[in-house]
């Protein structure tokens, strides 16, 4: 089996194959190590899917930084990264990673890139005042009648459209006005 040449993002733990060192072409130090690949079972616990990648981080000025922070992703707790030569990685990165990972076209031929070590969720969005599941309601019931007005005009947000018991009682002169117009409700556009 082999991965999909697709960009994907792959939950992922360090095999026990070696952690290796080398240098690039231009004479960078890089480290490789191997990450096997996971899915979640029906007790949703992390198990193998039997896919296995290699990813090759660069200790440049400008990429040091972000390859220690991968490895720290992974769990790594030292701070001699030479000390991780020859060990094998699932001894010093026991923690879970999120791959990120690309095609990319390397000596003429396409191979699928690990681009990004991350921590697992922290590629994903986050409110940093989410909406509580009662005011999520409220306000799905506030905006019933738009949602009306917008399938009732076939979808096309150029229609006219009923304005919210909210935009009324705000001192609006009751013509329709563009969803994303100044003062509009609260200025957000949705």
């Amino acid at each position: 089996m082999t991965l999909p040449m697709q960009k994907a993002t792959y939950r992922a733990l360090a095999t026990s194959a070696p952690i290796k060192f080398g240098k690039s072409k231009n004479g960078n130090v890089q480290i490789a190590v191997e990450f096997e690949i996971l899915d979640k079972n029906e007790a949703d616990e992390d198990v193998s899917t039997g896919e296995y990648i290699t990813w090759i981080g660069h200790f440049t000025d400008k990429t040091a930084n972000r390859t220690i922070e991968s490895l720290q992703h992974a769990g790594w707790q030292g701070d001699d990264p030479s000390d991780l030569n020859g060990v094998s990685a699932s001894s010093e990165l026991l923690t879970p990673v999120e791959l990120v990972c690309e095609p990319e076209e390397w000596e003429g031929a396409l191979t699928l890139k690990v681009q990004w070590v991350n921590k697992p969720g922290a590629g994903r969005f986050a409110f940093k005042e989410p909406i509580s599941d009662n005011e999520l309601k409220a306000f799905g019931a506030q905006l019933r009648a738009n949602v009306k007005a917008v399938r009732a005009a076939g979808g096309d947000p150029r229609a006219p459209r009923q304005q919210s018991a909210t935009s009324r009682s705000s001192g609006s002169s009751g013509a329709p006005r563009h969803p994303n117009a100044p003062g509009a409700d609260d200025d957000i556009p949705f």
